[in-house]
């Protein structure tokens, strides 16, 4: 790894995020069947809109933040040997909205001289230049604006991105990190330049591993059982914490619909929920609307619904993976009980 910053990880998605900072009784099971061309893990990608966001929306945003990306991969390739460029982030899906930027991604052999970003800005007419943290010998990254808009740019060597793949696929090294970022963010892309090396990446990052489908699983089982300890925590002005166990039995019940699903994820400023989970073809009736409600319902209410959650996504995980533990200490339906004073007297 050459000594690379673990940090560094989190940049093959978005180079925004600095390197050395890791922020009625329902229905059990809804199948909705995928497309047997689209390969599992990628398909359902659509973004639900609404009456308040379509205004917003692509194709324009998008358009005009894809025509800039590809006046700077002109300029790169002008410059720099390239071997593939990825225009990562909403104007790769395609979702993106007058608040989005541009988020470029650019695969080389050797990393370029650091004089090369204020060359592209000044070219370009961008102004703001700024070098974002120590350039390696597998990283760079930098950020000017174009236009009033901002554009954020990383060269990454292709032998490092290959290693990457080698250990969140084969390995399984760091899968619950923000390292799938790299996986997610090679799929969702948008290729600008090296169509085959892109090609032959998107393909095997497309063949979900059956091992990590189960070690998700196994890795985000995990949650404190508010339904057990609801009565006590009513008692001990513990709401901060309450609503943070809930934050992270929202992501866990993701991570672990995720791998059961073969979609990649991680919580790392985890965005666009409900496209997210348009991906699952297995999961709860309901589910982004329902982790939402968690938040919005008394705490009773919600450790109720919590419950249930958990509930149905053992039911799926058992139905799709019969061998993985999913044993809780206090598994749903258990109650946490008042102990008794031995020295009080029963006076029934």
């Amino acid at each position: 790894m050459s000594g690379i910053p673990g940090g560094i990880l989190i940049h093959a998605y978005s180079i925004r995020i600095r390197l050395y900072h890791w922020a009625k009784e329902r229905e059990v099971v809804q199948k909705r069947p995928a497309p047997a061309s689209i390969p599992r893990g990628v398909e359902g990608r659509g973004l639900r809109e609404t009456s308040s966001s379509r205004s917003m929306d692509t194709p324009p945003a998008s358009e005009q933040l894809r025509a800039v990306a590809r006046r700077i991969v002109t300029a790169v390739a002008e410059r720099v040997m390239l071997r593939g460029a990825l225009l990562a982030g909403s104007a790769g899906r395609g979702d993106a909205d007058y608040y989005s930027d541009v988020d470029l991604l650019f695969y080389v052999d050797e990393i370029p001289p650091t004089t090369l970003g204020a060359e592209l800005c000044e070219r370009l007419g961008g102004t703001q230049h700024v070098r974002k943290d120590k350039p390696t010998e597998q990283f760079s990254a930098e950020e000017f604006d174009v236009g009033g808009l901002r554009v954020e740019i990383s060269f990454w060597t292709v032998r490092w991105i290959e290693a990457r793949l080698d250990a969140l696929l084969d390995d399984l090294a760091d899968f619950d990190t923000p390292s799938q970022k790299i996986l997610s963010g090679l799929l969702e892309g948008l290729p600008l330049h090296g169509a085959e090396l892109l090609g032959r990446w998107r393909a095997r990052v497309a063949a979900y591993p059956e091992p990590l489908r189960k070690a998700m699983v196994e890795r985000y089982w995990s949650f404190f059982a508010l339904w057990y300890a609801s009565a006590a925590m009513a008692r001990r002005d513990a709401e901060l914490w309450r609503q943070d166990m809930l934050v992270d039995a929202a992501f866990n019940l993701l991570g672990v619909l995720a791998g059961l699903n073969r979609v990649y994820f991680t919580r790392f400023q985890f965005k666009h929920l409900r496209r997210f989970v348009s991906q699952m073809s297995v999961c709860p009736v309901g589910l982004a609307d329902r982790l939402e409600s968690l938040f919005r319902l008394d705490p009773e209410s919600a450790a109720a619904e919590l419950e249930r959650l958990i509930e149905e996504a053992a039911t799926l995980v058992h139905a799709e993976l019969p061998d993985v533990d999913l044993r809780l200490r206090f598994p749903p339906g258990t109650r946490q009980l008042p102990w008794r004073d031995p020295q009080t007297k029963n006076t029934s």
